[in-house]
């Protein structure tokens, strides 16, 4: 005769202990004395792996800290490039630029970008990202008690001049209480450079003659030639610029 204990668990490793036992082959069994029998061992959990205690939470504290600093980079650049459009603007006729692309046209207004200042603002060189054309943006001093939709609507008017011997207004764009105007660019420069400071190249009296006979007639344009009279109110060498011709 055989005696002896089966035990099925399928796939799953366990360990089975059997501490004690009583049998018999005739009579009763005697009973077990619980406090004589052998205790259980104990078995020391297994050491937890450093990538699992160490490694992975510092992964995700990681990748929580770029989530953050990605949000906040966000809401910072949209606050930077933010615009406010109203709907009265949408009557006026020049187009709208988005600041962001005259920001990046001037890489960001920079101090070697800066081709001019004048009464009403400071002039910038820039090169659009899109079509790579190059344009001039003035940063437009408003410190005037006339409001802002008086001023764009004056700014607008503008945009409707054509002549041979105006800069052609292309545009504007406003930020807050900031307006920017864009222009076409003059790659010669202004009228000062050829007078004052000892210019490497001067002008003779029959091209002075000329630069005279455009600046006439661009004001005449302006006084008496437009459907409504436009004041310049700052005309100096430095608000004279030269063609390629």
């Amino acid at each position: 005769m055989y005696v002896g204990f089966s035990s099925s668990t399928g796939t799953v490793p366990i360990s089975l202990y059997i501490l004690g036992w009583s049998f018999k082959l005739n009579g009763q069994v005697e009973d077990l004395d619980i406090s004589e029998l052998l205790k259980l061992p104990r078995i020391k959990p297994k050491p937890k792996s450093k990538l699992l205690t160490i490694g992975l939470p510092a992964i995700c504290l990681s990748f929580a800290g770029v989530g953050i600093l990605g949000v906040v980079y966000f809401i910072k650049r949209k606050r930077k490039f933010a615009e406010l459009v109203e709907d009265w603007e949408l009557e006026y006729g020049p187009q709208r630029y988005k600041y962001k692309h005259l920001y990046i046209a001037t890489k960001g207004f920079k101090e070697k970008e800066l081709s001019g200042r004048g009464g009403f603002g400071s002039v910038y060189k820039g090169v659009l990202p899109t079509t790579k054309t190059e344009i001039a943006v003035e940063k437009v001093f408003h410190e005037s008690k006339q409001g802002m939709r008086e001023f764009v609507a004056e700014i607008a008017s503008i945009g409707w001049l054509r002549h041979r011997n105006l800069v052609p207004h292309l545009g504007y764009c406003r930020r807050k209480e900031e307006l920017l105007l864009v222009y076409d660019y003059m790659p010669n420069g202004s009228l000062d450079k050829y007078l004052y400071d000892q210019p490497k190249t001067t002008l003779n009296w029959s091209q002075r003659f000329r630069v005279i006979k455009g600046v006439t007639a661009g004001l005449f344009y302006l006084h008496e030639e437009w459907e409504q009279v436009a004041v310049h109110r700052d005309v100096k060498a430095s608000n004279v610029f030269s063609t390629e011709n």
